[in-house]
């Protein structure tokens, strides 16, 4: 299996290549992808962290182990991670694109940061990318490890690889299910422990409370509510969701910020299919809008805050959901649809402590908004369950920290 997973690198590295210069242009760096890092010598830990969820815990993460004395380089696979890496990163940070899992580029990496230690957050499992570090003698740790059904049935299938990729490396699994699961894969049982969900000690970005009155400013007065993270196939349900609450509630406003910013194009067109005048944040127009669209990096935290309740995406659709905590972390109360599947221990969590509720379609979403706006006692009470939720399980970042400096040689 090892043999046909390199010939497979190989063979997909240039269309690879081709990707990430037609679709990931803030991110392509031809020159870090095969392996030329800025050259270190003062015994960084390397973190990689895949995209922006995965960067913000990569940036928390790192600056624990800055407190302790350890420093950190990060890398990360997306434009909009390299984006919010270098936004929200400390000073002196410089972000870098990670490398292609070959052999050689992996082996050029190592040499260029000389790590004492390699991190991944989440479900980063790169089996080129571990040989050479344990060929190397660095310890390879999978920090706040999760496995989502998806992750687990695609890796089962090529369980031999992943199993012989995962001899030696130190899991941090967010749950006794996802520890479990890591365990089932091939990870040795005594180098999994269970250390918490980093995501719950995220805080706001550096420049939230600006963004914040910035976007207060261009908000007229009345009910609002936030759709955040929007995916593929849910701009139609938020904007017929928002014509409904509109019918009950003229004065309604709603901001829809899209996962990805390609798809506010399609954001514009599913608002104006709703009979809705929609306006983008980045080209402030007429006062007389009934949506709001973030076209902006940066910003939902913000937005978050300034509404009565949040709908997070890629729920409505099967795609697993996306960040569930960043608006209970705010006090606001959390809807989603029935795909939480890349979050379910924090979804359920929420729901049981009646901070969240889960809705089916379009109608039910906009039923469930309406009656938060037209109660905020009611949506002001289900905020502050949420935020206690969150505020119950936070801890974790600081466990994982002195969890890598106790694997580390020397430290």
């Amino acid at each position: 299996m090892w043999t046909l997973y390199r010939i497979a690198a190989w063979a997909l590295a240039p269309l690879w290549l081709l990707v990430l210069a037609l679709r990931q242009r803030g991110a392509w760096r031809p020159l870090q992808r095969l392996g030329f890092l800025g050259a270190r010598s003062d015994g960084p830990i390397w973190i990689q962290a895949v995209s922006v969820g995965e960067v913000r815990i990569g940036l928390r993460l790192a600056q624990a182990l800055a407190s302790r004395g350890l420093p950190v380089a990060l890398t990360t696979t997306t434009a909009a991670g390299m984006a919010l890496a270098r936004k929200e990163g400390p000073p002196g940070l410089d972000p870098h694109a990670f490398p292609l899992d070959l052999g050689p580029c992996m082996r050029q990496a190592l040499r260029s940061l000389r790590p004492r230690a390699l991190v991944l957050v989440e479900t980063e499992l790169w089996p080129a990318l571990f040989r050479e570090a344990r060929r190397a003698g660095i310890p390879v740790l999978i920090a706040n490890g999760r496995l989502s059904d998806r992750a687990l049935s695609r890796t089962l299938r090529f369980k031999s690889l992943y199993a012989r990729a995962l001899q030696g490396v130190h899991v941090a699994a967010q749950t006794e299910e996802h520890a479990a699961r890591f365990r089932l894969l091939g990870a040795w049982p005594e180098r999994v422990t269970i250390l918490g969900n980093l995501k719950y000690d995220l805080a706001p970005p550096p420049a939230f409370e600006a963004a914040r009155q910035a976007l207060a400013a261009l908000l007229p007065s009345g009910p609002l509510w936030v759709a955040g993270s929007v995916r593929e196939g849910e701009e139609t349900a938020a904007a017929q969701a928002h014509a409904e609450v509109m019918a009950r509630l003229p004065g309604a406003r709603l901001v829809l910020a899209p996962r990805h910013l390609d798809r506010v194009p399609a954001a514009l067109e599913a608002c104006s299919r709703a009979g809705l005048r929609a306006a983008r944040r980045s080209r402030p127009g007429p006062e007389g809008w009934d949506v709001l669209l973030l076209d902006t990096l940066g910003e939902l935290w913000s937005a978050y805050a300034l509404g009565a309740a949040a709908f997070v995406g890629g729920s409505l659709v099967p795609l697993g959901g996306q960040n569930v905590l960043e608006p209970a972390y705010l006090g606001r109360p959390v809807l989603f649809g029935p795909h939480t599947e890349n979050f379910r221990e924090d979804a359920e969590r929420l729901v049981a402590a009646g901070g969240a509720f889960r809705v089916e379609n379009a109608s039910e979403l906009a039923w469930r908004v309406t009656s938060l706006l037209q109660d905020p006692r009611l949506a002001e009470a289900a905020g502050l369950k949420a935020q206690a939720a969150v505020e119950a399980h936070r801890g974790a970042v600081d466990r994982a920290a002195r969890w890598i400096a106790d694997a580390i040689p020397g430290v």
